[in-house]
């Protein structure tokens, strides 16, 4: 083979790279959306506002299916194209635990779907919404993480560190707002008290797979560089 058809296969392969890796930025933007609309679930559940969670929950759903469907493309096109197989590997392996982002929102909104009572305990109600507020910044960055793959590698890295820290506070707030439900668990009953605390851990999960995310931007990137 010589010089300059290597050369050429070399290009070709970061150029269907680039496209794939746009792919997987289209893919976290309706993840984001899945998140903001999770959040709004959230702020409707505690105000009381049954319709607002089921309006909210609606634009959850819509919002994963659509980056389901993303998904679902990138994978095809890994699969029928040439790529090298630690790429398609390393690429796979970022939309899916994106995609279970997306997945765990879902997860927090349907079951706010069944929480068919009026949360009345303040603190509670504030640390769910603190905790959905964080889950959209710590996804807003996740998205800026796998948008600076494509633009600039080395600044991805350093976004990367900062969605570590934000995981990292985020869980802080996560242990106050659990053991303030195991405070109040004779006043909520068992179902409740249950219900909750599953809302909890997929609004954990958002963020844990954030997390897992970036980290797989830091191979990305690296491979990149």
């Amino acid at each position: 083979m010589t010089a300059k058809t290597t050369s050429f296969l070399a290009w070709l392969g970061r150029r269907m790279e680039r496209r794939v890796l746009e792919r997987a930025e289209e893919h976290m933007k309706y993840v984001v959306e899945t998140v903001r609309a999770l959040r709004d679930t959230v702020y409707a559940f505690c105000r009381g506002d049954e319709e607002g969670v089921r309006k909210g929950f609606g634009g959850v759903f819509n919002a994963e299916g659509r980056a389901d469907e993303v998904k679902r493309g990138i994978i095809r096109e890994l699969v029928s194209q040439p790529f090298h197989p630690i790429d398609r590997e390393e690429v796979t392996r970022l939309v899916l635990t994106a995609d279970d982002i997306a997945s765990n929102a879902k997860g927090a909104g349907a079951r706010l779907t069944f929480a068919c009572f009026k949360l009345e305990d303040e603190e509670v109600a504030s640390g769910l919404m603190k905790v959905a507020d964080s889950l959209v910044e710590i996804a807003e960055e996740t998205f800026k993480a796998v948008r600076l793959l494509v633009e600039d590698p080395k600044e991805a890295l350093k976004v990367a560190d900062r969605v570590e820290e934000m995981e990292e506070d985020i869980d802080s707030v996560r242990r106050g707002l659990l053991r303030r439900l195991i405070c109040m668990g004779d006043t909520l009953g068992a179902a409740r008290l249950v219900c909750l605390k599953d809302v909890v851990d997929c609004m954990e999960n958002v963020a844990d797979r954030c997390e897992d995310t970036s980290d797989l931007v830091r191979s990305l990137a690296i491979l990149s560089a």
